[in-house]
């Protein structure tokens, strides 16, 4: 039996049924240790959670937010918990631990993986991350094997919470039954979007919200233009320029590379934007994915960009990621 589902079953054989759904941002998750072990511990997790979105300040996709063992009853139920101990006498964290943990675990996890997974455990939509080290050694010696699998855990739990507030219920449903008649191809759109502007015949369709400043636009041109990376590079650079017109992207943290949107190969360009009038002074980030639908011989690109000053971008930035993957051509 595996130590995640064994760690589940020890944790629900004492919980309630009728758990609450879990709190707080989505974006944020809740450190619990005693300030001894703080230090090791921000490190550990800084070099797991080191998304990073350029403003063009640099923002992290999460906010670690560090609290003392004795407030683990008033944080348990956040929608992303972290507890942990690295082996010392005289610490807070330890003895936590020791109340969490049965004699097994936490001696399984002092000479094996010092690191347990669960979901769930003390409220609905929760992760709960467990970390019971001997040492700073200890605790780095599985890094590298399970960084990527702990950045898809946070990351499907973001995903799962925010794909409810999303594409509930309440989604503009008119305004998707709409474009679908109108150009064939899908996408979900959350309640507030609203169409800015959409030209007959010039293949391009611009959504936006307010509150904060929002923007999604849609583009397709025949044939396949994704001949190589300096073309598909050129083409994302000029396309807010000539499609919205009165925006540019800057240079400043611009990259290009290759991922896919759903099935389909894509370029994706990412960096930050600008009016070009200095007048107006707006700006902030972009994400762009090109690719080729070979169904239909169109390449589609597909951009979304946010201006918020002074305030936390990155879960909306990740928000239209999401709206944006939701895209499909018609077959």
């Amino acid at each position: 039996m595996s130590k995640y589902i064994l760690f589940l079953l020890i944790i629900f054989i004492s919980a309630c049924d009728n758990k609450r759904e879990a709190l707080g941002a989505d974006n944020e998750i809740r450190v619990i240790c005693s300030n001894i072990d703080k230090k090791v511990l921000k490190k550990y997790l800084s070099l797991i959670f080191n998304d990073t979105l350029y403003t063009p300040e640099a923002e992290p996709y999460y906010h670690l937010k560090f609290s003392e063992p004795d407030k683990f009853n008033q944080l348990k139920a956040q929608s992303m918990v972290i507890v942990g101990s690295i082996k010392q006498d005289d610490n807070s964290g330890l003895k936590l631990m020791n109340q969490l943990l049965p004699d097994s675990q936490f001696k399984s996890t002092l000479q094996g993986d010092p690191v347990i997974l669960g979901k769930d455990v003390y409220a609905k939509k929760q992760l709960l991350m467990i970390i019971n080290a001997r040492s700073e050694d200890h605790l780095m010696s599985s890094l590298e094997q399970k960084r990527n699998q702990f950045r898809k855990h946070f990351n499907d739990q973001f995903i799962e919470r925010q794909g409810r507030f999303l594409f509930g219920d309440d989604r503009n449903t008119l305004l998707e039954d709409s474009l679908k008649s109108e150009y064939g191809w899908t996408l979900k759109i959350p309640w507030g979007w609203d169409r800015i502007k959409n030209l007959p015949d010039s293949n391009f369709v611009w959504l936006g919200r307010e509150m904060p400043f929002q923007w999604i636009g849609i583009g397709w041109i025949e044939g396949n233009i994704l001949s190589s990376e300096l073309s598909a590079g050129d083409f994302i650079w000029n396309w807010p320029k000539d499609n919205y017109k009165t925006i540019q992207i800057n240079n400043y943290k611009f990259e290009l590379d290759k991922t896919n949107h759903g099935d389909t190969f894509a370029y994706r360009a990412q960096g930050i934007w600008e009016t070009v009038s200095l007048k107006e002074s707006k700006g902030g980030p972009f994400r762009s994915y090109l690719f080729y639908d070979s169904v239909n011989d169109l390449t589609y690109h597909l951009n979304f960009l946010i201006h918020h000053p002074g305030d936390d971008k990155s879960i909306f930035m990740r928000q239209m990621d999401m709206i944006i993957k939701t895209f499909r051509a018609s077959i």
